[in-house]
């Protein structure tokens, strides 16, 4: 089998919809003009996000097969760097000598990669080759990587969001009765709202636990909005609510950071959504930086090497739940022993009722059957490689033109 042909398409963080509009602390939001904790400021993310959310990569052979992948972010550099560097190194090889593959794209884009665009293109590519691997074969991917270790994934319902404390309340009660039993909220503010930022953080964590009790765990993303010495004060008021972990306190880079703040509080600290390679995400792991490794298959370097982190961690004893619940993180899941649960974003029922037609929530709008959830638990993906079946006409209508 030989690559005939790659193209990628951008595609509009409209898709993503509700997830880039709702009150969070963010990386930015030290600065007023990025900053939507209260709500009042929905286009702030789309500010700095830039206009390109996905690239969707596929490759085609000359057995018919096409396989697919994409990459999140980088703005539509993804795209060029398909285009322009990685096209003209895989095109005409074997797609199933990935090994080989991925090391020739990681060495040709080291002058300007390690991190970043390039090991998100790396990603898409590499997505791409393991989608066809599995149509090759007649069978999903999770077959290709020993066989599932489970029947169902578990999975925690992870978009709750600080839009007001009531909705908040009557949200948290709904994911529980819709049988998840672990949710993630999003904190509101960071240092830039001093002291009554710090109240509100914490009046949002003591609302959730009251409306779901004891028995259901609760996460907190931070999405790297937070100082150490801020992470350490917030951690200690919220210690008392029993978080099963908290997310992206400061930013990737500040792993010495990291671990004073793991050092400092019982709550766990996860990170990783923002790392690349095995190399960035054994940093973590040798600087006892967190208690869960949260790396993305969309950017870490694809699945061949998400595998090889997932062994790292093991190997650290810390658990691997990867950012996003996309049908490739689910039969990654569905073939690690050390991968307990998938994320998932269920689109809020309080959101749907003022919407007149909503068909995204993330990344899903691209394909035609994205994970759904029932009971707290998704079933394995369906069908044969990824199970990425492309959504032609909402790709289309999300395609974001080259500029």
């Amino acid at each position: 089998m030989e690559i005939t042909d790659i193209s990628a398409t951008n595609v509009s963080t409209e898709s993503w919809g509700e997830f880039v509009e709702f009150p969070l602390v963010t990386v930015m939001s030290g600065y007023e003009e990025y900053n939507n904790a209260e709500g009042n400021n929905p286009q702030a993310r789309r500010k700095w996000m830039g206009p390109v959310g996905d690239v969707v990569v596929e490759i085609e052979t000359d057995a018919g097969i096409t396989g697919v992948g994409h990459g999140n972010w980088a703005t539509g550099a993804i795209k060029t760097i398909v285009d322009e560097t990685l096209s003209k190194l895989i095109v005409g090889c074997d797609p199933t000598r990935r090994e080989r593959l991925w090391d020739i794209m990681y060495r040709a884009t080291i002058p300007f990669g390690r991190k970043g665009a390039a090991i998100e293109a790396i990603s898409a590519v590499d997505l791409a080759l393991w989608d066809i691997a599995g149509k090759a074969a007649d069978k999903p991917v999770y077959e290709l990587l020993g066989g599932p270790v489970t029947d169902e994934i578990p999975c925690y319902a992870s978009n709750l969001h600080p839009v007001d404390l009531e909705t908040l309340e009557r949200e948290a009660i709904e994911y529980v009765e819709a049988g998840f039993d672990a949710v993630k909220l999003r904190f509101q503010y960071g240092p830039e709202a001093g002291r009554e930022g710090m109240r509100k953080n914490e009046a949002i964590v003591e609302t959730v636990r009251d409306a779901v009790g004891h028995d259901i765990a609760i996460a907190g993303d931070a999405y790297m909005g937070w100082s150490v010495r801020y992470a350490k004060k917030m951690c200690k008021r919220i210690e008392k609510y029993d978080l099963a972990w908290v997310e992206e306190p400061v930013i990737p880079d500040n792993i010495d950071g990291y671990a004073e703040i793991r050092d400092a509080t019982e709550v766990p600290i996860s990170g990783g959504e923002h790392e690349f390679t095995r190399w960035g995400h054994e940093e973590l792991l040798e600087r006892g930086a967190v208690d869960i490794l949260q790396p993305d298959v969309h950017r870490c370097g694809g699945l061949t090497e998400l595998l090889r982190i997932d062994a790292l961690a093991s190997a650290h004893d810390v658990p691997v739940i990867p950012h996003s619940g996309t049908n490739p993180h689910l039969h990654f899941i569905a073939a690690s022993t050390n991968a307990p649960m998938a994320e998932y974003f269920p689109i809020p029922q309080w959101y749907q009722d003022q919407q007149s037609e909503k068909d995204s929530t993330y990344a899903d709008a691209i394909y035609a059957s994205p994970p759904d959830a029932t009971d707290g638990v998704l079933e394995l993906p369906e069908g044969v490689g990824l199970s990425s079946q492309l959504n032609h006409s909402a790709l289309e209508s999300y395609a974001v033109d080259d500029q």
